[in-house]
């Protein structure tokens, strides 16, 4: 997880206005609201919940900034929005402000969940300014505390793991150090390293034990091995994620994802700027070892460079996907229209199983659910989910959740009859309403609908053939 305190200025508390905003667009919900008057609720207005961080703030008027506004990510979806506000006021407690009025939102519209957290500086107690020197520091010693408490997550201990494994230079240290997350600098003759700007120890170059000689000849042969037989089942097309402002800049294939996913092998490419890839590192978490890639493979053999580029928020939206190949196309489709874009197939990578997670696909069910049943009422849950057609089949997709299904194998056949007829008839819908799918027509009913509809590409009656309407002249003839 990472943290970030937001310094803008604010004695108008404009942090509250912003959260408030994003939940009436349905893309916040608040989580938790803490130490307010009872007085001062979820239900509670906008300018109320101002008004009091105000009042309180206005008891030590010598503080410029009275606003706490800071936010807690993740990496995709790995922690819920349950853990993060558990983590979000354990950090509050660690910070001074486990007794301060706060609120904690939760954001689904970016591919990291996050969270917001809005307070003030000044004691609800005392009146004094909560202690904000060496604030940053502090938020992230803070957290690293939480995680550690929380989920057992020891960046020192996985750092000191890490500094364990074999390899030959400083270069491919700092390849391995960067691949996990964690900064490396050298300063007059020593190594310092961070993780999230927190300071974690620093050593003397001279006792950095580098190897003479990284793994053993049969783990090579094993991984060219692993190499030489992959690179013909997954795409080993390489090309270039980057964000909007082009800072953000890595090279993905299919290959390496497939790669560390079955064998624990990363596979980190070498480049300058925003130049061709010129080579390539390969960290063997397995054997905890280091490689020159050229001593394995020649990266021509390896792979294939592309110039395509692919924006980093929708690379994370296809990485943190269910997709499977019955899905993909759909989603495929879906992405191209929202984002103006051409995804190409060897960006997408496919999971083996289309098990996805139990809440995910609870969720889904539901919020699909409660938008059939109030299908044509104001709603805000086209913000949450989409139901879209694609290849005559019906798909829900789940924004926050990067989750897509068959909108049959979700609710069953008899909730997606109530969708489609509901749909169809959208016009009449609040003269003629259809209570408990009672009125859902049958499937014969349903074929001319969805003809009529141009929903699915369906085939009309099948004209007789030449032969079959000599035949039936006969039979007329016959019974006259």
């Amino acid at each position: 997880m990472i943290i970030k305190i937001l310094n803008k200025t604010s004695k108008e508390f404009n942090g509250v206005t912003y959260n408030d905003k994003k939940i009436d667009k349905g893309k916040g919900e608040l989580l938790v609201m803490k130490n307010f008057p009872a007085y001062i609720n979820s239900s509670s207005g906008t300018q109320d919940v101002k008004n009091y961080f105000k009042a309180l703030s206005n008891n030590n008027k010598r503080i410029q900034n009275p606003q706490f506004h800071c936010t807690i990510s993740c990496k995709g979806r790995a922690h819920s929005k349950e853990q993060l506000a558990l983590t979000a006021e354990k950090f509050m407690e660690k910070m001074g402000y486990g007794e301060q009025p706060y609120i904690i939102v939760f954001h689904n519209d970016t591919s990291n969940n996050h969270v917001h957290i809005v307070s003030s500086r000044v004691n609800k107690h005392s009146g004094k300014r909560i202690e904000r020197d060496f604030e940053k520091y502090k938020s992230q010693t803070a957290l690293q505390e939480v995680l550690k408490e929380l989920y057992g997550t020891d960046v020192h201990k996985k750092l000191d793991t890490l500094l364990g494994y074999s390899y030959s230079n400083t270069s491919q240290l700092q390849k391995l150090l960067e691949n996990s997350g964690f900064g490396i600098y050298e300063k007059e003759n020593t190594i310092h390293f961070i993780c999230n700007g927190l300071h974690l120890k620093s050593i003397n170059v001279e006792d950095v034990k580098f190897s003479e000689k990284n793994g053993t000849d049969i783990r090579k042969k094993q991984i060219f091995a692993i190499f030489k037989k992959y690179k013909e089942v997954f795409s080993n097309s390489v090309f270039k994620v980057t964000d909007e402002k082009g800072k953000y800049i890595y090279y993905q294939s299919e290959l390496q994802y497939q790669l560390k996913k079955k064998f624990g092998i990363d596979v980190v490419l070498s480049f300058k700027d925003d130049k061709q890839p010129f080579g390539y590192t390969i960290i063997d978490h397995k054997t905890k070892t280091i490689y020159k890639g050229s001593e394995i493979m020649k990266m021509g053999d390896l792979f294939k460079m592309t110039s395509e580029v692919l924006d980093k928020k929708l690379f994370e939206i296809l990485a943190n996907s269910n997709l499977t190949i019955e899905t993909k196309e759909a989603y495929k489709k879906h992405l191209e229209d929202e984002y103006k874009c051409e995804i190409r197939d060897y960006m997408i990578f496919l999971k083996n199983s289309k098990k996805t997670s139990y809440n995910i696909w609870k969720e889904t069910r539901n919020l699909t659910m409660d938008h059939i049943r109030n299908f044509g009422k104001a709603s805000s849950l086209e913000d949450k989910i989409k139901i879209l057609s694609f290849s005559n089949e019906l798909y829900v997709i789940n924004h926050n959740d990067n989750a897509i299904f068959t909108l049959k194998e979700l609710v069953g056949e008899h909730e997606q009859n109530l969708y489609l007829s509901r749909l169809l008839t959208s016009q009449n819908f609040e003269s003629h309403p259809i209570v408990s799918g009672r009125q859902v027509p049958g499937s014969s009913d349903f074929e001319a609908m969805l003809r009529r509809s141009s929903l699915f590409d369906l085939p009309g009656p099948s004209q007789p053939t030449g032969e079959e309407h000599e035949n039936n002249h006969r039979k007329k003839k016959k019974k006259r």
